[in-house]
């Protein structure tokens, strides 16, 4: 096996964390950055910014209640775009209203998780929906 293919197969997928908590932002990278290649920032339109300088994100994490482009917006520009609709992505909140759980999913989002939340199942579910996204 060539070193170029060695590379390729060892290759993290990109993962894009956006919460305006630093609390959240930090315990999300330390815990993920083993397995993933993490960015992170502050608001909807931070991250929305930095997809559309071209990067390119296998996974995205963002908190519901955000200043600037909130989660829900988040969602609907994402999957409106030809060039990020098909972008995994799991909703966090500390708001556990079913209303706002079934609004998210309905509106295109692939999870969400209540804030506090245990780093290892947000890993967990971040691997089933990539195995799942992978077989399409």
């Amino acid at each position: 096996m060539s070193l170029q293919q060695k590379n390729y197969m060892e290759k993290k997928q990109t993962l894009l964390i956006i919460d305006d908590e630093p609390s959240t932002r930090i315990i999300l990278e330390h815990f993920l950055k083993q397995e993933f290649d993490v960015t992170v920032r502050g608001d909807g339109m931070e991250g929305l910014a930095w997809l559309e300088k071209g990067n390119d994100v296998d996974f995205v994490i963002a908190d519901l209640n955000m200043p600037h482009l909130n989660g829900k917006e988040f969602i609907k520009v994402t999957r409106a775009s030809n060039l990020f609709s098909e972008i995994p992505i799991i909703i966090l909140s500390g708001t556990d209203e079913s209303k706002e759980r079934i609004e998210c999913l309905n509106l295109g989002a692939d999870d969400f998780m209540l804030k506090p939340f245990n780093p290892m199942e947000v890993q967990a579910k971040i691997k089933t929906i990539l195995r799942r996204v992978k077989k399409t």
